[in-house]
């Protein structure tokens, strides 16, 4: 019976849990923008798109992280947290895919959205006058990495529904990881090698840190189903987290060094473009938050070990902070493509 209740409970969990890591992560990504004067303006432009279109392109690109982190967690539950003997996806891990469908379809809507939205404010064209620019639209390097993200998200939706085995899981991470690069690849177009540089370090830094974030998150939605299997999952994640962590940290470094050789004209003005703009103060503000999540994970770490099966509520307050800090990361990082 209790077994049951959970089960009609979590989804309204999880609805909540992802309502408020929207909430939290937008409040974050709006006062960033206008702490940082990068917000989108109305210029008074005739023929242009509005205000509105501004505005809903950080949004977009937000829900379509929240929602890429919860597809990749579902999988990253379904592969290797959840992984049991055979080969076969339990129960918990036939849910996890199924999960990890509908946060992809969440995807390929903010990305195919996204498309037009970018396309609308990079030709300053109105997003119902669009058709009349279709040519011109395609031939934008950011709206074609979003077409072919919303593309193989697509196909990823599709395919990984009904799979029963980890292997076929599996592929469904190869994917997933395959369509987060065209738009980090073009998130540094120029052929500069601090711009290189950057850009290659942003790739392994948006996967390690949609790796990271999202196997939290499904720490959080399949290992409290079993309290005898929990200390097993808690295990598998932390070793995806210290790897994860790890990257996230040197690749940021990179690249942020990168895109500030960028700002400043190359390598000896780096150190002058972090005061020179908005960007600087961001990426303080998101690296100061970054060791605030370090500490949080240190603090889970040493929690889970001190008797985590029988008083396991401390333990899963830290979680949830840590999911807070890390709600707040994504907001920062929004803001931060938006600066660049």
């Amino acid at each position: 019976m209790a077994t049951r209740a959970a089960r009609h409970r979590m989804p309204g969990r999880l609805l909540a849990g992802g309502a408020s890591a929207v909430l939290i992560a937008s409040v974050a990504l709006v006062i960033a923008l206008f702490a940082a004067d990068s917000e989108p303006r109305d210029i008074g432009g005739i023929g242009g798109p509005s205000l509105f279109v501004g505005w809903l392109l950080p949004l977009l690109r937000l829900v379509a992280t929240l929602a890429t982190v919860g597809c990749a967690g579902a999988l990253l539950a379904a592969v290797v947290l959840l992984r049991i003997e055979g080969g076969s996806l339990g129960v918990q891990g036939r849910r996890a895919v199924r999960d990890a469908s509908n946060s992809a379809i969440i995807w390929a809507v903010c990305a195919f959205a996204g498309a037009v939205v970018t396309a609308a404010i990079l030709l300053d064209t109105p997003v119902d006058l669009l058709r009349l620019r279709l040519d011109d639209a395609l031939g934008v390097p950011e709206v074609k990495a979003l077409l072919i993200t919303g593309i193989l998200v697509v196909a990823l939706a599709i395919g990984i529904r009904r799979v029963q085995t980890s292997s076929a899981a599996g592929l469904g991470v190869v994917v997933a990881i395959t369509a987060l690069i065209p738009t980090a690849v073009t998130a540094y177009p120029r052929n500069e090698s601090y711009v290189v540089l950057a850009g290659a370090a942003l790739v392994f830094h948006v996967i390690a840190a949609t790796t990271w974030i999202g196997g939290l998150a499904g720490l959080v939605r399949y290992g409290r189903a079993s309290r005898t299997g929990l200390r097993i999952v808690l295990e598998r994640f932390n070793q995806v987290a210290l790897i994860s962590s790890v990257t996230v940290l040197l690749s940021g470094l990179i690249s942020a060094a990168g895109r500030l050789a960028a700002k400043g004209g190359g390598w000896d003005g780096a150190l002058d473009a972090v005061t020179a703009d908005s960007y600087g103060p961001l990426l303080v503000a998101k690296i100061a938050v970054f060791v605030v999540l370090i500490v949080a994970a240190a603090l889970r770490r040493r929690k889970a070990v001190d008797n985590l099966l029988e008083s396991g509520r401390g333990f899963w307050k830290i979680v949830g902070f840590e999911l807070f800090v890390m709600a707040l990361t994504l907001g920062l990082s929004v803001a931060l493509s938006q600066t660049a």
